[in-house]
């Protein structure tokens, strides 16, 4: 069992919304691990005369707020100021301090784009697709003269975001416009895989034998299809499914429904999650 943690200050009637991350804080506690979970989603704009008065006024931490007034007003780093929140509350190990000082202060040192696409890659890999394409998008849209392997890399991470939304036909696009800007096998692979989910068994068959080119890199898809295949068979959810399919079998309605039920929730919980914000259509 973990050491007790002692909190402080009060709990808010209004929540602070960190738009940087698109999370509401309730308590100091919680303003600090979304800091240290979320350090590369940071930047200046993150603490501001707002953030400084929700800590007055809402969590009660007077002297914490005045300290980190005087600090902005000097125009002290965002990791020297992150470093102060998590060293007054307490809540945080110092590994974690230390780690997320280093973040910030590296973040720092990085052109905005750069700093863009670093933050737009942490969010699609923690499943924050929503915020990722906004950051990918405003690459695409605001440097002209984009790098062909790095517009290769975000339209790819664009297909990969839509495929795992079930969007295959904007997946498709995607991947495609990957390959031709950077030759890319793997992105030219997910464009058939994209098109395979998509399509009837019989309509990609025909696809593949209308495009001689896509014969090869079919057989390395089918190959990790399988595999996948496999993996998913030794896995709980294939468990699960086995055992809602036993209780059908074996009468047990009752179970059987409210196995149903609860794997159904499940998945509207974890697809409500990854689209919580509109996806604008491309």
């Amino acid at each position: 069992m973990g050491k007790p943690i002692l909190c402080i200050g009060t709990y808010a009637k209004n929540p602070y919304h960190v738009d940087k991350i698109g999370r509401n804080v309730y308590c100091i506690e919680e303003l600090c691990y979304l800091i240290v979970q979320n350090a590369f989603l940071l930047d200046e704009d993150s603490f501001d005369k707002e953030l400084f008065d929700w800590i007055a006024a809402e969590c009660s931490l007077d002297r914490l707020a005045d300290e980190l007034r005087r600090m902005h007003a000097k125009k002290c780093s965002i990791a020297a100021m992150a470093g102060t929140i998590l060293d007054y509350v307490g809540y945080n190990t110092k590994k974690e301090v230390d780690k997320t000082e280093e973040i910030l202060r590296a973040n720092a040192g990085m052109d905005v784009y750069r700093k863009k696409l670093s933050r737009a890659d942490f969010l699609m890999r923690n499943g924050r697709y929503s915020m990722a394409f906004k950051e990918y998008e405003y690459l695409l849209a605001n440097t002209p003269d984009l790098d062909k392997k790095l517009r290769a890399r975000i339209e790819h991470n664009e297909g990969v975001m839509y495929a795992r939304l079930f969007l295959f036909e904007r997946a498709e696009k995607m991947f495609m416009l990957a390959f031709e800007h950077g030759r890319d096998p793997e992105s030219y692979l997910q464009y058939l895989a994209a098109i395979r989910m998509r399509l009837s068994k019989r309509d990609y068959v025909g696809y593949i034998a209308d495009n001689e080119g896509a014969y090869e890199t079919s057989l390395i898809l089918e190959k990790r299809m399988n595999e996948a295949e496999e993996l998913y068979a030794a896995g709980d959810d294939k468990h699960k499914l086995g055992t809602i399919a036993v209780y059908k079998a074996e009468g047990k309605m009752h179970e059987y429904y409210q196995q149903i039920g609860d794997t159904a929730e499940a998945l509207k919980l974890e697809y409500r999650d990854l689209v919580k914000d509109k996806i604008g259509s491309k």
